[in-house]
């Protein structure tokens, strides 16, 4: 697997997740930035032992979005095709492709909100992507080389081949330029990989088993934690 590299922000106060009326009555929900600071954060993915994408994918509420975002940053810092009320500061998804690093970085410092509904639409496409590489699934696979260039394609992921020195040695990278390109990259080798998706039998949350995720092909739980929590729960029911 060619490691994938990523230099990012994050908010140094975080999100806190708000409810707007659209002027029809609907309602949604924004996680808005509480101020505009930020750190830089470095991520490397040379293994699938505990990929992003895995961690977004396992958003099922409001709250684990927030704290997704908390802890890993805004997917890309201009996300938002929902149609917030104009009395909103918007965030337009903007082309990356033509403009600098540097446009795109200045933006990314406002105080826009981000839609969850956006949020959801990208995580519903991933985990599609990711589900696919279940044995159970049984995808052909020119189907599924169809639907992992369309993924490629439609998230107009960028990733720049680069060569960097660390440790005293030479190593070939690809750096993504957004989180969402980092992700996009980690599905892309979880399939190249042959891993497969699975759901936990505990906690239900999908994790990888097989080759680079440092478990085996038949595996049930996702973690030590889940297996343990599963064993006391037969425990308990054979007492009763």
């Amino acid at each position: 697997m060619i490691p994938i590299q990523l230099n990012w922000r994050r908010r140094s106060d975080g999100f806190e997740l708000k409810v707007f009326q659209r002027s029809d009555g609907s309602a949604y929900k924004v996680a808005q930035p509480r101020s505009t600071r930020t750190d830089p954060i470095f991520r490397e993915a040379i293994n699938l032992e505990d990929p992003v994408a895995l961690h977004f994918v396992n958003c099922n509420s409001d709250v684990r979005f927030i704290a997704f975002l908390d802890r890993f940053g805004s997917l890309e810092g201009e996300i938002n095709k929902s149609g917030i009320d104009p009395a909103l500061p918007m965030v337009r998804n903007l082309s990356r492709r033509g403009r600098s690093r540097a446009a795109v970085e200045s933006e990314t410092q406002s105080r826009r909100p981000l839609n969850l509904d956006e949020l959801e639409n990208r995580r519903a496409v991933l985990s599609g992507n990711i589900a696919m590489t279940n044995p159970m699934a049984k995808t052909d696979p020119t189907e599924k080389v169809h639907y992992l260039n369309k993924m490629i394609d439609t998230a107009d992921a960028i990733v720049w081949p680069s060569f960097v020195y660390s440790e005293g040695s030479m190593r070939f990278v690809l750096k993504a330029d957004t989180l969402y390109d980092f992700m996009v990259m980690e599905v892309a080798a979880i399939h190249e990989a042959g891993a497969s998706a699975t759901s936990c039998e505990h906690c239900h949350r999908m994790f990888l088993t097989g080759p680079l995720t440092g478990r085996r092909s038949h595996a049930r739980y996702c973690s030590d934690r889940c297996r343990v929590a599963a064993m006391r729960v037969r425990n308990a029911a054979k007492e009763d």
